[in-house]
């Protein structure tokens, strides 16, 4: 129960945080919010303040916000409409969405590294954590097993054995671990990593945790969700390249991932959603109609020509085309979850 709660939570902040960029930026630019809604579906309580009506719904799933003149259907011009503003204006709300996505991530990173520390490579051959399903997993290597020796070859370093299991993909390997006072001998073969093409067994480096500063805290906070971002911008962008799928997941994926972090801790859970908030904001910034990205583009798109707003065909058209690829983005998501978790057992 503790853990389901927990998922409605996750789901919930990052819904509502999102929404609330929104209503944040409709209010500093005196756009009329009709409606300003924490959680879905059939409203509990309300009231209705300055014109907004805010809402307490049912379902404690995130919120939404809606505005006056947010439809094309309606091509409201006024003032205080959503397309009665100036691009740049509709810009500045449209972003604030994704915005604070990442201000949540940022202050959340910024808590873990502040309170809980921050995780530092050792660089000596000692495994932290073993990936369930991966090649060393099966073998019966653990945390905390430290590798000495791989075909009888001493090793030293984690970068030198990595670099041995890195050029073994299919090669069985022996290697000789310290357990404690025990000395044993495991055989672990090494498969291709569909990513880098290279051998991996699914073991992470050992670390040790070391205390920071306020402002070194924030630096690791504002710096963990650009990085992020460019490392998923870079790894889709090779991956369209190739021509190859790219890994990704879908509700149901974040919810597994969700359930496995709630059950190891507050750090991890809080972890695990500093990054998916992080990643829902660049996932809206994608310039896909329906999504904030789209309205960017589009806005951006009049800026340049200086028209005030596209047709309403073209509007109607584009969703088309944006409902169709988020569709499609999500059933393959989906799919991908599914044969992930069929693949684990």
């Amino acid at each position: 129960m503790t853990t389901v709660i927990l998922i409605m939570f996750a789901f919930g902040i990052l819904i509502f945080i999102h929404e609330l960029g929104h209503f944040i930026a409709a209010k500093i630019l005196k756009i009329k919010v009709l409606q300003f809604s924490l959680g879905f579906g059939k409203e509990i309580l309300g009231k209705t303040v300055n014109e907004t009506r805010y809402s307490l719904c049912m379902l404690p799933i995130g919120g939404a916000v809606r505005l006056k003149g947010e439809n094309i259907e309606e091509l409201d011009l006024e003032e205080n409409s959503f397309f009665g503003k100036k691009w740049y204006q509709r810009i500045f709300v449209v972003v604030m969405g994704p915005v604070m996505n990442y201000v949540l991530a940022v202050l959340i990173f910024t808590f873990l590294a502040y309170f809980f520390g921050v995780a530092t490579f050792t660089g000596e051959p000692v495994i932290g954590e073993i990936l369930e399903g991966k090649p060393a997993y099966t073998a019966g290597l653990k945390s905390k097993d430290r590798i000495v020796s791989i075909n009888g070859q001493q090793i030293t370093t984690w970068t030198q054995m990595a670099e041995i299991i890195n050029s073994s993909v299919d090669k069985k390997l022996v290697l000789e671990i310290l357990r404690g006072d025990e000395k044993l001998k495991i055989e672990v073969t090494p498969q291709k990593d569909t990513n880098t093409q290279r051998g991996i067994i699914g073991i992470t480096p050992g670390y040790e945790i070391k205390k920071v500063g306020l402002l070194e805290s924030l630096y690791i906070g504002i710096s963990q969700p650009i990085v992020l971002s460019i490392y998923s911008v870079k790894y889709l962008f090779d991956k369209l390249i190739k021509l190859q799928r790219p890994e990704v997941a879908g509700p149901v994926g974040v919810v597994e991932v969700l359930s496995k972090s709630a059950k190891s801790g507050i750090e991890s859970f809080l972890y695990t959603l500093g990054v998916i908030s992080a990643m829902l904001g660049l996932f809206n910034l994608f310039p896909v109609p329906i999504l904030d990205g789209g309205h960017i583009f589009f806005a951006f798109i009049e800026g340049l020509i200086t028209k005030k707003i596209p047709s309403k065909k073209v509007f109607e058209i584009a969703n088309m085309i944006g409902l169709s690829i988020v569709l499609f983005l999500f059933f393959f998501a989906t799919y991908s979850d599914i044969l992930r978790i069929i693949s684990k057992k």
